[in-house]
């Protein structure tokens, strides 16, 4: 009958607008809480018949509460250094405890006021902590047992619950040494090896063809750096012409005596740590001027790496730096220079082998490292190597020590190649007062520091949470996992402002902030309410207006249905 089918669809009214008020009263009610998500009524028919031309059944109205979780709250700042909101996609990973296991229940939130608890683990005002990443100290993503992982994943046992006391106090090893210096272009280069001839009376005004049994076409080579040269004695050539075709060879310089009597040719390497070797070719003209063989002869090279540490060959300049290891403490290492040849020096950088220094075992003579710098002709970093060639550009120098600090991986910064904005070589310059600087120190930058106590802790825009320490030091310990889905509005809604994951609402992936579709942390901020409260009045305004028109439609057919009674009666 269809006056109780409208009852009870009046009655399907007061109950859909009742439970709309109920919503409206909550979103009211969390008006001020921290990252509230608000939630609207929406409603549609419950029909019982399908309407014909001359029939009605009348069914009702069915309720559906649905939650705004997508929709941006706004973004408020506050003083609190711990504080953080999201802009954009994404959730806080939180737990119900600091020491979650495998069967703890994972929740999803976008209240970020984090305070630490008596334990020093961060938690929001509902009691829920929150989760990351623990990070090295150059930020890179750790698990639990400090191996090296990656974000965008669901590997949730890779994240921690954020503990501020996990890290109180610490010392900040060197990394890095940044070197700003002025090598004098004009030093003198150490002598590289030589070979001098001692064959007695050798006129070297004449045609050296005909001296010693020395023919026109014999010839000799000479070999630097993998490259052959042949050097052939035509006629009428002087020993100083012949000088002069040796020193044109890449890598050996030679000279002549020129008295007329007993002149001598010496050839030399031109640069100290390399060799250069001579060999007879056609003939044995080498022989006959009497250099030294057997040959082929080498001319060995005058330095090799580690001359300076042991000192037996002199440096041209020392740049020390204190630098610091792993426990705080400081050691004095430095940077020798000698110049090997034009636009080429070798470095090492030293320290030394007392009682808690540098492992004498690893570095003999306190040797670090050894290795070639060489320049352009503009005076710029051309290259950086160590004596094998290998480019130690970013490379890391590692220093042992017998303290018992975990050994210090350096890299030694010394510019940019081909820029004047670090190791340099110009000729010698003076200072104010007009007094001569062959060598020129800008500046020496270190990166490590001694042991401090932690003074303050904050969240940054990248979503780390940084401990700064009393010795300058500032160092990331976390940073937030943000955890994204494909339906957030899909979520299952949980006290304490948190949410769970539904089937509706997809697996969660953990990102990192502000990368593939994470939203951007705001440190030392707090995302409010979405709900509008000019919106949730107006909406009880209709709410009320519906639920009063309900109630009529249920008193008017109360009122048929006793006409109806009093027919019989």
């Amino acid at each position: 009958m269809s006056l109780f089918g409208a009852m009870i669809s009046g009655v399907s009214g007061l109950n859909a607008q009742s439970q709309n008020l109920g919503v409206i009263s909550d979103n009211i009610s969390n008006l001020n809480t921290v990252g509230y998500k608000g939630t609207v009524g929406r409603f549609s028919t419950l029909v019982t018949e399908s309407a014909t031309d001359t029939r009605y059944t009348p069914g009702g109205v069915r309720f559906h509460p649905t939650a705004l979780i997508s929709k941006q709250g706004l973004l408020q700042a506050t003083s609190s250094n711990t504080a953080a909101a999201i802009s954009g996609d994404g959730f806080f990973v939180v737990r119900d405890t600091n020491t979650p296991g495998s069967d703890n229940e994972i929740f999803f939130t976008r209240a970020g006021d984090f305070k630490p608890d008596d334990d020093g683990y961060l938690r929001n005002t509902a009691g829920y902590y929150v989760q990351g990443w623990a990070t090295d100290r150059n930020g890179v993503l750790l698990d639990p047992t400090g191996t090296p992982t990656t974000s965008n994943s669901s590997a949730i046992s890779d994240l921690q619950v954020l503990d501020i006391n996990s890290i109180l106090t610490a010392a900040a090893s060197t990394t890095t040494i940044e070197f700003g210096a002025n090598l004098n272009a004009n030093e003198t280069p150490l002598t590289g090896g030589s070979n001098v001839s001692t064959t007695l009376g050798i006129d070297g005004t004449a045609a050296l063809a005909g001296q010693a049994g020395i023919a026109a076409g014999d010839s000799f080579d000479i070999t630097y750096n993998g490259t052959t040269t042949t050097i052939t004695i035509n006629a009428g050539e002087t020993l100083a012409d012949i000088a002069a075709e040796i020193s044109a060879v890449t890598g050996v310089t030679a000279t002549a005596t020129a008295t007329g009597t007993n002149d001598t040719l010496t050839i030399t390497g031109s640069f100290a740590d390399q060799d250069v070797v001579i060999t007879n070719n056609n003939n044995t003209p080498l022989t006959a001027l009497g250099f030294t063989g057997p040959f082929p002869a080498t001319l060995a090279a005058t330095y090799t790496g580690g001359n300076l540490a042991s000192g037996a060959v002199a440096e041209n300049n020392t740049m020390p730096v204190t630098i610091y290891d792993s426990l705080g403490t400081a050691h004095v290492v430095q940077l020798q220079v000698i110049k090997l040849g034009q636009n080429r020096w070798g470095f090492e950088l030293t320290g030394n082998t007392t009682t808690g220094e540098l492992d004498a075992t690893q570095h003999p003579n306190g040797l670090i490292q050894s290795g070639i710098i060489t320049f352009n002709g503009d005076g710029s970093l051309r290259t950086f190597t160590d004596n094998a060639g290998t480019d130690l550009l970013d490379q890391e120098i590692t220093a042992n020590w017998t303290n018992g600090s975990n050994p210090n991986e350096i890299t030694l910064d010394l510019g940019t190649v081909g820029l004047t904005n670090g190791i340099t070589q110009f000729g010698a310059g003076s200072d104010s007062n007009g007094n001569l600087v062959e060598y020129d120190t800008r500046f020496i930058n270190q990166n490590g520091a001694q042991a401090g106590s932690m003074v303050n802790y904050a969240f940054t825009e990248e979503g780390f949470l940084q401990v700064e320490f009393a010795n300058g030091v500032k160092r990331p310990i976390y940073k937030l996992a943000i955890a994204t889905f494909e339906a957030p509005d899909e979520m299952e809604n949980y006290s304490g402002n948190v949410y769970r994951q539904t089937r509706e609402s997809g697996d969660y992936l953990l990102r990192e902030p502000g990368l593939n579709g994470a939203g951007n942390v705001v440190a030392s901020a707090l995302e409010s309410s979405n709900v509008d409260l000019a919106e949730e009045f107006t909406n009880m305004i209709v709410t009320q207006r519906a639920y009063s028109a309900n109630t009529k439609t249920i008193t008017t057919t109360d009122e048929m249905l006793d006409e109806l009674i009093r027919i019989k009666r």
